[in-house]
Formats: C-alpha cells, structure tokens, sequence
C-alpha cells in the first residue's frame, strides 16, 4: 500500500512538473497580450487627438503631413531626450522606447518618431495593410535586421467623415519587454519550486505518520469483511482510532451502507466548487503578484468553507442517525442565550448590531440536551447576524402561552427571504447568498437545527417580517 502511495505521489509530481512547465510557457504570450492591449488603447488615443485636430480646422486635412508634424515631432522629441529612473517591480526603467509612425490613405509613411521610415511604402504591412480596409492591424517584426526579438506594431485608422484617412502606428520593441518576462519567469519557477518542496516534505511526514496505521485499519477491515475476528488494533492516532470504531460498527450495520454512500456522494459534490476556487487561486497567484492578497484570501476562505461543511455534515448525519434523544439535562434558557450572545460578542460589535431582549422575569427550564440545544441556538444566531445590516436591531424573545407552550424567537432587521425559498431554508445544502460577501453557507446550519428541535420534540417556525427582515421561531412542548 506505502508502494502504491509513493507510485501515486510519483505521477502526481509529473503531472505537477508539466502543469508548471505549460504554465511558465504561457507567460510570454500573456505578457505580450497585456502590451498589445496597452498599445491599442495608445494607438487609439493618439489617431483621436489628430482626428479632433482635423475637426477643428477640416482644411488642415490637405495639409495633412505638416498637421501630424506640428502635432508629434517635439512631444517625441522632447521624450528622447528626457531620462528619468522608474522602478518598476524590481527593474529599472530609465527611458521611453514606445515609437510611432503616420501613414496618408495610400500607406505612405509622411511622419516617422525615428524620421527614418518618412516616404516608405508600407501598404503591404499588416498593420497599415489591414486598417486601411477597416480592420484590426498588427504585426509583430523585426524592425532592423540585427535584432533578436523585433517588436510589435498596433495601428488605428484616423478618420475624416467617415473616410479613413491614414493610419497610425505605434511601435513597442520587444526587447523592453523580455526583461520583465524573465523576470516573471524566474519568479514563478523559485515559488513552485517551494509549493514543490512543500508538498514533497508534507507528504513524507504524512506518509510516514499515516500509512502505517491505515494499513493496520485496512488489515482490520478486511479480516471484518472475511468475518475473521480479530482484536481492534492500536493504531496510535486517535482520528483513526475512532475512524476503526466507527467502520467496526458499520461493517455490523449493512443496513446503514447506502445511507453513508449518499453523504460521501454529497460531500464530494459540494467540495468540488470550495476545491476548484483553490486551485485556480493557487494558479492566479503565479501569474498576477499584484493580487496575491485577494488570492491567498479567497484560498483561505474556502479551505474554511470545507472544514466547516465536513464538520456541519457530520454533526448532521450523527443527528439524523439518532430515533431518539435523552432529555435529561434540565436547561435553563435565559442564561443558555446570555452564553451565546457573549460568544458571539465580536461578530455583533462588529457590524454594530444591537440585541434587544424580552424576557419574562421567572426561569424559564426545559428538559433538553443542553449542547445540543446551544448548538441550534447558535446557528440561527448566526444566522441572524450574517443578514443583518449595520446597526440593526436583534429581537429575541421568550413568552409563555397560555396552552402550556412556550415560544422563543429571534428577529432581525434584514434582508427577507424570497418567497420561493421559505420552504427550502431547512433542506440540506440550500443556502441563499450573504448581503456582505454575496456568497452561500454549507446549507446545514438550519437542517442541524431542524434535526435538533425535532429530536427536542418542538416546532420550527421562519418567515418574513414587514417592513423587512425573518423571525425565526421555537415552539418548546417539554418544559
């Protein structure tokens, strides 16, 4: 089993090893899209300034080589001859390369930044060639036949009621470019190296942590399934141990496999979307430094949103696994509430939400499971809290009535449920987006709820509030 593990790990770190050597091939490309996005906007900027040049005096169109001559020849001039020091991430960028050149509707070049392409015939250019004729230009080439990387070319056509009447260039030579390629490059490969490592050093200690006891538990299994009776063995860690337990009584309980087979069905699928955030933050991360923040956040977040969901769903299916409870705690709900409301103290303060109660002056004690009974408690609180806008007020409320039941409810000044999904609040995974972050919860907090009054033997009453907001209520028989 520890063989097939390694062989696992081995074709795991091929598979790794050709996802970051794709990956690093395509930040080249990505780079140059990012440019040729930058020069297009450039390229239409500047064709606009000439066009509203023209506007203003439309017989400079006949005069249109001195027009663009007056406009530029200085302005790039002036830039050529102007040093300055930008550091840019960790380069240093001490001077303007960008050039441009203006060709008249035959493709003729009447301005040049560098002055010599001024009378060439560049018609046959793509980048001239295609706008000319209504198109998106550009090219990419070399401008000189010494040169290694060439550079790109964008063109936008400038127009005269609604006549093209030349096209503008602008020119970004590639080699100002490769040097934050390589940059990047190096970057990437120093990170995944480390994430490489990382996972390298975290899978041997886990192997060797882990794949000893789980071959003990899968001898145990076996020898269960072989009904070859065997003593439990030791297996040394105690998630496992109980993980052996509780398979032990499975393998007794055939009755209950479709039942487990359902809620592993489920957890896969609601992983996948937690999962796949990962992922392609892990990848962004490589490829977009400057959000690496956000990333890790969202990497964080959800890496949050599974463990809670795994430990929701297990609380929830040992709930639904129970026909029956013992109520022999007796709870008193005052100060169980008082309890919750201090545990959740900070996310109140917070969002400056106020609690308004309405106690009756007496105790109020039920029969009950008292952590089970925080628990539920807990869950609509939240709940309560997450929509709820600043400021608001929470009502909870506990009264008797006079038919011997007793009522506790919790009110907020949110945002109301649609109408669709009254009847679905308490159906496993149904969740409905949070104001703050637009995102859904595991959907379990209200089933474990509902899992827990029904076993309290009390009722579980939501709906809207008008102007706005739910109340969601308790009906107590036992107390």
């Amino acid at each position: 089993m520890v063989s097939n593990h390694y062989k696992f790990f081995f074709i795991l770190s091929i598979g790794f090893y050709y996802l970051i050597d794709k990956t690093e091939e395509s930040i080249r490309p990505r780079y140059m899209e990012t440019i040729e996005e930058s020069l297009n906007d450039t390229s239409h900027v500047l064709s606009a300034v000439v066009e509203e040049k023209i506007k203003t005096n439309p017989n400079q169109r006949y005069q249109f080589k001195s027009l663009v001559e007056n406009l530029f020849r200085n302005p790039f001039q002036n830039v050529r001859n102007r040093t300055f020091e930008a550091k840019i991430y960790s380069l240093l960028k001490t001077n303007a390369d960008i050039q441009m050149y203006i060709t008249d509707a035959n493709g003729i070049v009447i301005f040049d930044s560098e002055r010599f392409r001024e009378g060439l015939d560049y018609s046959k250019y793509n980048d001239v060639y295609l706008t000319l004729r209504g198109k998106y230009g550009v090219r990419s080439s070399k401008m000189f036949e010494t040169e290694k990387e060439g550079a790109l070319f964008i063109a936008s056509p400038i127009r005269f009621r609604n006549e093209i009447i030349g096209v503008l260039t602008v020119i970004k030579p590639k080699i100002g470019v490769i040097p934050f390629i390589e940059e990047a490059k190096a970057k990437f490969w120093r990170i995944s190296l480390i994430v490489a490592s990382s996972i390298a050093i975290v899978f041997s200690i886990l192997a060797y942590i882990s794949f000893r006891p789980i071959i003990r538990l899968s001898q145990y299994v076996t020898s269960l399934r072989n009904k070859d009776k065997k003593p439990f063995p030791k297996l040394g860690i105690k998630e496992l141990n109980d993980l052996g337990k509780e398979v032990d009584q499975l393998v007794m309980e055939l009755e209950g496999k479709k039942y487990v087979e359902s809620y592993v069905q489920t957890l896969t699928h609601e992983i996948k979307s937690p999962l796949s955030s990962i992922l392609a933050s892990a990848e962004l991360i490589e490829t977009h430094p400057k959000e690496t923040k956000r990333l890790t956040s969202t990497i964080e977040a959800e890496a949050k949103r599974i463990q809670n969901l795994i430990d929701q769903l297990l609380e929830l299916s040992s709930l639904e696994g129970k026909n029956s409870l013992q109520l022999e705690d007796t709870v008193f709900l005052i100060p169980l509430i008082e309890e919750v409301l201090n545990r959740f103290a900070i996310e109140l303060e917070r969002k400056s939400l106020q609690v308004k109660r309405i106690f009756p002056n007496i105790p109020i004690q039920i029969k009950g499971n008292q952590n089970y009974l925080r628990m539920a408690i807990e869950n609509i609180l939240r709940n309560s809290i997450e929509f709820s806008n600043v400021n608001d007020t929470i009502t909870i409320k506990l009264d008797l009535h006079e038919n011997g039941m007793m009522n506790l409810s919790f009110m907020d000044q949110g945002h109301s449920i649609p109408d669709y999904a009254l009847t679905k609040v308490t159906e496993k995974f149904f969740s409905l987006p949070r104001p703050s972050n637009l995102r859904k919860s595991s959907g379990l907090g209200l089933s474990i709820v509902k899992e827990i009054l029904d076993l309290h033997q009390a009722q579980l009453h939501i709906w809207n509030v008008k102007p706005k907001g739910v109340e969601v209520s308790i009906r107590f028989q036992n107390f």
